[in-house]
């Protein structure tokens, strides 16, 4: 399969790999427990309080997290009030103290800390230990933990690349409801450099992913609609992902759903629409559609090619849209412009 990027190709390891919104659901913290709970709760951890809205690491107040989850750690030094006041004190980037407090809470069982504790160690240059973490808290059951051992496997952050061992903890991790573990096998599947290429399998996870989602699975699975490779060819559903992709602000699936629909190509031809989405993909620097308008030209149909030249002369940015040449001199000012931008 034809990938756009090496994006594409690969999720790597990440301690918080999903951003949630942060907020309480209509909940009512009256405990200081609470409060920590609801300030710093994450989504991995299986003992979470689940009165209250997960709170992505990015998302976290530092200020009001630091001071309740202080307090409850204080005054009940369980795992889980450890653990969130290290995720607290990461966000206020105190690693040292959160490693500290990540330790103490995966020394009690806490798997969702041992997962951040071994990424912290291997962010300080011991893969082995950030190996070790991550295969005692999958092998405990932890999502989180599945989804970064089979990320090392594959890797080799810590031990031998092992494809099928890869596999199997990113199946794991997706049975639990991790997307970007169902893309991540997708991908082994569909590469067939670390495991035995299966087209139809890959796309099956690909399903799985985009259902759940993941942009970047809706982009893989159609491509592969859209080119028949190793599965049955349907252009129908290809354009549905990438319309899909293109409506969650995707540059690429803007792109294709844009080239798709100026020719009718698996969906009813709309030249505005297409033309809005092709420009659209080009302002976010998408370097295929330069590729395309530079030395491929004629994948545009005339119409599109001349209602783009129109949107660049209503701009100001050319004088005219007399024919659907994309000429050198149109090319430079759609260049200089989107370059500008």
């Amino acid at each position: 399969m034809n990938f756009r990027s090496n994006m594409l190709k690969t999720a790597g390891r990440a301690l918080f790999f999903a951003v949630l919104l942060a907020g309480a659901d209509g909940a009512h913290a009256d405990t200081i427990e609470a409060k920590c709970d609801a300030a710093a709760g994450s989504r991995y951890d299986a003992t979470r309080n689940t009165a209250f809205a997960p709170v992505a690491l990015e998302d976290i107040k530092i200020g009001a997290a630091l001071s309740a989850c202080r307090a409850a750690y204080n005054a009940d030094r369980s795992p889980r009030m450890a653990f969130q006041l290290a995720r607290a004190l990461e966000r206020a980037g105190q690693d040292l103290d959160a490693m500290k407090l990540y330790a103490e809470a995966a020394a009690l069982g806490h798997t969702v800390a041992m997962v951040n504790y071994g990424a912290m160690l291997g962010k300080r240059g011991d893969p082995a230990a950030e190996f070790s973490h991550y295969k005692k808290a999958a092998e405990l059951g932890d999502m989180l933990g599945a989804y970064n051992l089979a990320v090392a496997y594959r890797d080799g952050i810590g031990t031998d690349v092992n494809g099928a061992e890869a596999a199997r903890w990113f199946d794991k991790a997706a049975a639990s409801g991790d997307e970007t573990a169902a893309f991540n096998l997708g991908v082994l599947l569909d590469d067939g450099s670390l495991i035995a290429e299966d087209n139809a399998r890959a796309a099956a996870y690909y399903k799985l992913a985009a259902e759940r989602g993941s942009i970047d699975a809706m982009i893989n699975l159609g491509l592969m609609l859209e080119s028949g490779e190793g599965i049955t060819q349907d252009l129908t559903a290809a354009a549905g992902y990438f319309e899909q992709a293109a409506d969650k602000g995707d540059s690429f699936g803007k792109l294709k759903i844009g080239l798709m629909q100026q020719s009718g190509t698996g969906i009813v031809r709309n030249i505005e629409q297409a033309v809005t989405r092709l420009v659209a993909a080009f302002e976010m620097r998408d370097v295929d559609l330069e590729v395309i308008l530079r030395d491929q030209p004629e994948q545009l149909s005339a119409d599109a090619r001349l209602a783009i030249k129109q949107v660049l002369a209503d701009q100001d940015l050319i004088e005219d849209a007399d024919t659907a040449e994309i000429d050198p001199v149109t090319l430079g000012a759609i260049e200089k412009h989107y370059a500008a931008k």
